[in-house]
């Protein structure tokens, strides 16, 4: 890339990361107007489905605490491998994929879809770096606060007013500042993960076979 096409799209990003750390929403509900949106499908932990399957040994059950694992399966859904909170869940249980009783370990997702989509990183809430991976067709999975306990939700775009996110607790799909505040505050950290071959992903507005450069160092 010339410096001057470096330049502008540094410019660019940096703007567009300021307008969004800074930015005020306008509603608490996302319109159809959104600028760049990557069309996650929306789930609900809170489902009937799934609700009250117990997950790994703690006691808890997908209502009560699978918003990670049903962020999971958003972005599963996204990239094309037709999933569930109940689903991942039942996996993770049986094949090792929790700690502490519930907890998710993020790269066994690898194994879950069979290395179709990898982690790559679990990392602090870099404004810009969520930019670039939405920019580049990649959701973003948050760790924020709900009520004083750990939370997660799914970054699936931007536009003026800010990110946007599907939220699995409330099942509902939101720009972030209207519901969390400041994305560059009220973020704690992220997870980052990239397909790795074509999974039959319909639509999106731009290509997304993978390109291993532009993934974020892999840290657990």
């Amino acid at each position: 890339m010339a410096p001057v096409s470096r330049l502008a799209s540094a410019v660019r990003t940096l703007a567009v990361a300021s307008a969004i750390a800074l930015g005020a929403a306008v509603g608490q509900q996302v319109g159809a107007g959104a600028d760049t949106t990557l069309g996650v499908p929306l789930i609900g932990q809170q489902d009937i489905r799934w609700n009250f399957y117990p997950m790994g040994s703690s006691g808890d059950t997908v209502g009560s605490s699978g918003c990670a694992i049903s962020s999971v399966a958003m972005m599963l859904n996204y990239y094309g491998r037709t999933t569930d909170p109940g689903l991942v869940n039942l996996w993770l249980t049986h094949n090792g994929g929790y700690a502490f009783g519930d907890k998710i370990l993020w790269s066994t997702i690898d194994s879950y879809s069979n290395g179709q989509v990898i982690f790559t990183g679990w990392l602090g809430a870099d404004i810009n770096l969520i930019v670039s991976e939405i920019d580049a067709g990649r959701p973003v999975i948050a760790e924020v606060r709900l009520m004083g306990n750990q939370h997660f939700v799914i970054l699936t775009g931007y536009d003026v007013n800010g990110f946007i996110i599907n939220d699995p607790w409330f099942d509902d799909t939101v720009y972030f500042v209207a519901r969390y505040g400041d994305p560059s505050t009220a973020i704690v950290s992220i997870r980052t993960y990239t397909p790795q071959i074509p999974l039959g992903r319909g639509g999106g507005r731009v290509s997304w076979i993978v390109n291993s450069g532009a993934a974020p160092h892999r840290s657990e």
